[in-house]
């Protein structure tokens, strides 16, 4: 059985850890809620990938990704490392990306975006696609 991990729904105030700075959430899929699909623009998959590489707010285990699993085995869960095609030592589970927009709007999203965008066509809300773009790591924190 694939389990249920984190869920919060796009730009939904972000609540995973307490004591955070206040941001929205991008990315917290699962595999039992639908999510917008689509193709990102150019460069926005480079980034994500790029930021995956160092992710902030590190985990001591990691999240697989359960499209993947669903795909391959949905009664058994076989653990095994998600990793990026474009950066493929990168094991991409246990952390998050976190980004300023221009506006001052922080974005809490898994560091497994990158795969969920690579892989399975998750498209962003477009706040957070410019914050890819043109926005700078949230400072404070790591």
């Amino acid at each position: 059985m694939i389990e249920r991990v984190t869920y919060i729904p796009d730009l939904a105030p972000y609540d995973y850890h307490p004591g955070a700075p206040d941001a929205v959430a991008i990315g917290w899929l699962d595999w039992s809620m639908p999510f917008t699909t689509g193709a990102c623009p150019p460069g926005v998959q480079d980034r994500l990938v790029s930021l995956g590489v160092r992710p902030v707010r590190l985990m001591r285990g990691y999240h697989y990704c359960q499209f993947c699993l669903a795909a391959v085995e949905p009664q058994h869960v076989i653990r095994a490392d998600v990793r990026l095609y474009k950066a493929p030592d990168v094991a991409c589970g246990n952390g998050e990306i976190w980004l300023t927009g221009v506006d001052g709007t922080n974005f809490a999203a898994p560091a497994l975006i990158g795969h969920y965008v690579e892989e399975h066509h998750y498209l962003p809300p477009d706040g957070f696609i410019e914050a890819v773009r043109t926005g700078v790591p949230t400072p404070g924190v790591e």
